[in-house]
């Protein structure tokens, strides 16, 4: 994605700041390797993509979980470091509904809580058009670091 299409997909209501911190989660070299892009980013939930091919299957052919993972993380990111604060990843676990059958996942997440020290959010990914799993990412606030 180049820069026009990252502010298409930004809520024109988030700070003009946020612009640069969503560039520099988004040209992140995992995100890339895994060719993550933001969908919609909205200051109470962000959407994220993320293609499938062969590199992304396990040994039966389905989607391999460390991929539906990667896209959860990947879109966690996005949405914790858009309040000012950089956060990283102190916890992460998932729960796999189904199996992930198709050329693309998407991945939408929330916040469920903030403190001053931690947030926690829930990613829900999706594939097909069928919720194919539900993971929780606590972030870490990194003090003196602002987004």
């Amino acid at each position: 994605m180049n820069d026009d299409e990252i502010r298409n997909v930004m809520d024109p209501s988030l700070p003009d700041h946020i612009f640069e911190v969503i560039k520099s989660v988004h040209n992140a070299p995992y995100s890339r390797l895994n060719k993550v892009d933001p969908i919609s980013i909205r200051p109470d939930e962000v959407w994220c993509r993320m293609p499938l091919d062969e590199s992304t299957l396990n040994s039966i052919g389905l989607t391999h979980g460390a991929a539906i993972f990667a896209l959860a993380d990947c879109t966690f990111a996005f949405a914790a470091n858009l309040h000012g604060e950089k956060q990283i990843a102190l916890s992460g676990s998932i729960i796999y509904h189904r199996p992930g059958v198709g050329n693309e996942l998407t991945a939408c997440t929330s916040k469920i809580s903030d403190t001053n020290s931690v947030s926690t959010y829930e990613v829900r990914v999706y594939c097909g058009g069928k919720h194919i799993a539900t993971a929780t990412f606590v972030g870490f606030k990194l003090k003196d670091k602002k987004a």
